[in-house]
């Protein structure tokens, strides 16, 4: 008893010097912004049938930046399709875009997604103001689509 009671407790001390409370994000040295992009990205592979076209990746701006992005719907888009020709279109709860303007590879949201590879398609888009759950969809015009789905917080 003489030895157990002192190692537990120096067993205790030094277990309990390393426990800290981290959120996953605090390991990393992230900022806010990119915390919040993290948390509101999504990303989806753009098929038609089995067959997979490409891969879509979405950020809702509205989450990211609310006191920018605030009076209708943004989304920071990119995307890459297998068949460079193919042309795409953009819908939020099937309604076409307001806003749709392609960025270079290197932008302001492609420092928060650390992604800005040359050979993916990027876009700044905008919606007019929806509801609380958001359906944004791709399709392209040879018939492939994804659809991510975004639900806001109330």
């Amino acid at each position: 008893m003489k030895i157990f009671l002192p190692l537990l407790l120096i067993l205790s001390l030094i277990l309990g010097g390393c426990t800290r409370r981290h959120n996953a994000f605090e390991r990393f040295n992230i900022s806010a912004k990119k915390e919040l992009t993290e948390e509101s990205i999504q990303t989806v592979k753009i098929k038609k049938g089995t067959t997979t076209n490409g891969i879509l990746n979405v950020v809702y701006l509205n989450k990211v930046f609310p006191d920018l992005y605030k009076d209708n719907e943004y989304f920071y888009v990119y995307y890459y399709l297998k068949d460079k020709n193919e042309t795409v279109s953009l819908f939020l709860n099937n309604k076409p875009s307001l806003l749709l303007e392609e960025l270079p590879a290197d932008n302001n949201f492609s420092k928060l997604t650390s992604f800005d590879a040359p050979w993916s398609k990027y876009y700044l888009v905008g919606f007019k103001k929806e509801g609380n759950i958001l359906n944004f969809t791709l399709q392209t015009n040879k018939a492939a689509s994804a659809t991510l789905q975004f639900i806001k917080d109330k």
